[in-house]
């Protein structure tokens, strides 16, 4: 991944963004993390992993988790990539059931120093993530 990464970019300007998504369905939570890498004026490419989880969350502990493996996926990034920080895509919004753990979700992501986003401007996480855990 790092090699390809490396010639993608050709030593050119570029962004990072992360998001994670999820659904529930027969007990089982599926959880997408995506990572999107935007060479500046060049377009993009992206990569992606799933992990599934048997367990019960209910509606605030699976955004919580959802945050936890963008997070996580962050720090990797940063520190077994050497790409720049990535911003941080929340599968939440200010409108909707998701509204009432808004503060908590974007507090922790940006207590730990990332920059985040939320919808309809959380691409990472609402639309390539969200495309994985059907």
């Amino acid at each position: 991944m790092t090699n390809f990464i490396e010639l993608f970019l050709e030593n050119k300007s570029y962004k990072v963004w992360v998001g994670t998504d999820s659904h529930a369905r027969d007990g089982v939570v599926t959880f997408a993390t995506a990572i999107v890498i935007y060479k500046v004026g060049n377009g993009a490419t992206y990569f992606y992993y799933v992990t599934h989880e048997r367990r019960p969350y209910d509606m605030y502990s699976r955004l919580i988790r959802e945050a936890e493996f963008s997070l996580n996926t962050a720090e990797f990034i940063e520190n077994h990539l050497n790409l720049i920080k990535p911003e941080i895509h929340l599968d939440i919004g200010l409108n909707g059931r998701s509204k009432e753990v808004f503060n908590v979700v974007t507090g922790y992501v940006k207590g730990l120093g990332y920059d985040c986003k939320i919808k309809p401007e959380s691409f990472a996480a609402t639309n390539v993530a969200h495309l994985y855990t059907k």
